[in-house]
């Protein structure tokens, strides 16, 4: 085998290595995508998590009132 077959081969390969990396970077991203809107999903979801934020903004609201007043 030439040295020329070889840089041709090598040409070959890299060209095919960089477009499977470009399809496997456009993969994880749209994983990336859907696991933050499920772990959104899950936090915000059922309400749970800004009902307790509610509560504890409003404690501390009730309580700053509460010291400006007296």
């Amino acid at each position: 085998m030439s040295e020329d077959d070889m840089a041709t081969k090598l040409t070959v390969h890299e060209a095919v290595c960089a477009e499977r990396w470009k399809q496997a970077n456009e993969r994880l991203g749209r994983i990336e995508v859907v696991l933050a809107a499920i772990v959104l999903l899950l936090l915000v979801g059922e309400g749970s998590v800004v009902a307790v934020l509610r509560r504890m903004l409003g404690g501390w609201r009730e309580r700053d009132a509460a010291s400006h007043a007296v």
